[in-house]
C-alpha cells in the first residue's frame, strides 16, 4: 500500500492527539493542512546545511566531537552527525545523487580543482568559486559540441534505493531529493556570468540553446533518480537564483521567455515520474517571479529571503502567496541571524511563525546554509523558537 496515500487518509484529529512523527509533519505542511508543529528542515542538503565552520562551532557548543566532511565541497558544507540532527529536531533526511563513474575531486596544491562540468573553482576563503569556465568565449557551434556529463550513468544512482527503503522502513523522517543546481545557475556557470549575461543580449540563441541541452540533461537524471528513489521521497529540490538584493537579476520579460516553460516542462516530468512536490531555492527579491514560477508547478519556495528587497512583510507574503506555496524560513539571514542577540533570533521566528504558518503550508529553516559568522546560540534559537510558537494552533500575540 501507498504510505504517502495512508497517512493522508488518516483523521488529523486522531493524530494531532499525539505527537506525530516528522514524516507526517512534513507531509501535511506541503498539503497546506496543520500539523502538530511547524516542520524543521535543517543540517541536510545544499540550501538548509550548514557551512562547515558554522558546524564546528555548534559541535563545541553542544559538547559534540565529528571529523568534518564535507558533502557539498563548493559551499563547504559539512555532513552533519545524525545526533547533532536529532538535537536539530530536524524533520527531514536527504538522499543525494553520486557523481559519476571515475568521477572523485582532486584538489590541486594551488588550490584548484575541476567538477564534473568541467568548471574550474578555488578556495577562495569560505566558499570555492568558479574561476575558468569550459564554454568561457563560446559560440554557437561550441555549445552544440560541448559534451555534458552522462545523465543517466548507473554510478550516480547505485545504491539509492536500498538506501532509501532503509530510511523509509526504519525511520520516520520526510526523506527529500534534489539536483544540485538547475536551469540558469548550471548554465550559467559553464560560461561566466558576466559573459552569460552579455550573450543573453547579443547571442540569445546560443544561451537558448545551453539552456535547453541543461533542461534535456536534467530530465534525463530525474529520470533514473526517481526511479531510484521516487516512491519513498515527499519532495525534490530544484536550485536557482533570481534576485539580487533589490532587484531581478535579468528583465523579468527575458525570464519568462527562456526559463520559465522550460521549468514547466522539468517540474512536469518530475511530476509524471513520482507522487513529489518540487522546492524551488533563489535567493534575493524574487517576489516579481513568483506568480511565472506557480505556473509552471512549483509547489515549495525557499528561502523568501526576509532581508531582500519585496519579501520584507511576511504579513505581505501570506496575503499575496499563501495560497500558492509552501513557504520555507523567510528568516532574516544576512542580519539577524549572525549579528542578532538569541531574543532578536526568537522575535523573528515568531513574528514568521504568526504570519506564515497559519493554515499548514510552513516550514522552518535557517533562510539558506547557515554561514561560517552564525553563532551556534543562534542556530539553537531557531530551533527552540520554532517548538515553542510553531505548536498548533498558533497563538498571535
Amino acid at each position: 500500500m501507498n504510505t504517502k496515500i495512508a497517512i493522508g487518509l488518516c483523521p488529523i484529529a486522531s493524530m494531532m492527539e499525539e505527537k506525530m512523527i516528522s514524516r507526517e509533519r512534513v507531509r501535511l505542511a506541503l498539503q497546506h493542512i496543520e500539523p502538530d508543529r511547524v516542520p524543521i528542515d535543517v543540517g541536510g542538503d545544499l540550501h538548509n546545511g550548514l557551512h562547515d565552520v558554522a558546524y564546528k562551532n555548534l559541535l563545541a557548543y553542544l559538547g559534540e566531537e565529528d571529523e568534518i566532511v564535507y558533502y557539498d565541497q563548493m559551499q563547504h558544507l559539512a555532513k552533519v552527525k545524525e545526533s547533532v540532527l536529532e538535537r536539530l529536531q530536524s524533520d527531514t533526511r536527504y538522499i543525494f545523487a553520486k557523481g559519476g563513474k571515475g568521477f572523485e575531486i582532486s584538489i590541486q596544491e594551488d588550490g584548484t580543482w575541476v567538477d564534473e562540468w568541467g568548471v574550474k573553482r578555488k578556495n577562495v576563503g569560505l566558499y570555492d568559486e568558479a574561476v575558468e569556465f569550459p564554454l568561457e568565449g563560446c559560440t554557437y557551434e561550441d555549445v552544440l559540441a560541448y559534451e555534458l556529463p552522462d545523465p543517466r550513468d548507473p554510478a550516480r544512482f547505485q545504491g539509492l534505493r536500498e538506501q532509501a527503503k532503509e530510511l523509509y522502513e526504519n525511520t520516520d523522517y520526510a526523506l527529500i531529493g534534489g539536483s544540485a543546481a538547475s536551469l540558469f545557475f548550471l548554465s550559467s556557470e559553464l560560461i561566466g556570468f558576466e559573459e552569460y549575461m552579455l550573450k543573453i543580449a547579443l547571442d540569445r540563441k546560443t544561451i537558448e540553446t545551453l539552456v535547453q541541452r541543461v533542461l534535456e540533461y536534467q530530465i534525463a537524471f530525474f529520470d533514473g533518480y526517481l526511479d531510484a528513489i521516487g516512491d519513498y521521497i515527499e519532495m525534490v529540490w530544484l536550485g536557482d537564483d533570481w534576485g539580487t538584493q533589490m532587484a531581478p537579476i535579468m528583465s523579468p520579460v527575458v525570464f519568462r521567455e527562456i526559463f520559465v516553460s522550460r521549468y514547466k516542462q522539468l517540474v512536469d516530468f518530475i511530476k509524471s515520474k513520482a507522487d513529489v512536490k518540487v522546492a524551488l531555492h533563489s535567493c534575493g527579491c524574487i517576489d516579481w517571479a513568483l506568480n511565472d514560477l506557480a505556473e509552471a508547478g512549483i509547489d515549495v519556495i525557499h528561502p523568501l529571503q526576509g532581508d531582500a528587497e519585496g519579501l520584507l512583510d511576511p504579513v505581505k507574503i501570506q496575503e499575496d502567496f499563501g495560497s500558492k506555496w509552501v513557504v520555507y524560513s523567510n528568516l532574516k539571514n544576512q542580519t539577524v541571524l549572525p549579528n542578532g542577540t538569541v531574543e532578536d533570533v526568537y522575535e523573528d521566528v515568531r513574528t514568521k511563525i504568526e504570519a506564515l504558518a497559519p493554515g499548514g503550508g510552513y516550514i522552518m529553516s535557517g533562510g539558506h546554509n547557515f554561514q561560517a559568522d552564525v553563532p551556534p546560540e543562534n542556530i539553537m534559537a531557531i530551533i527552540d523558537a520554532t517548538v515553542k510558537y510553531g505548536t498548533y494552533p498558533i497563538k498571535p500575540r
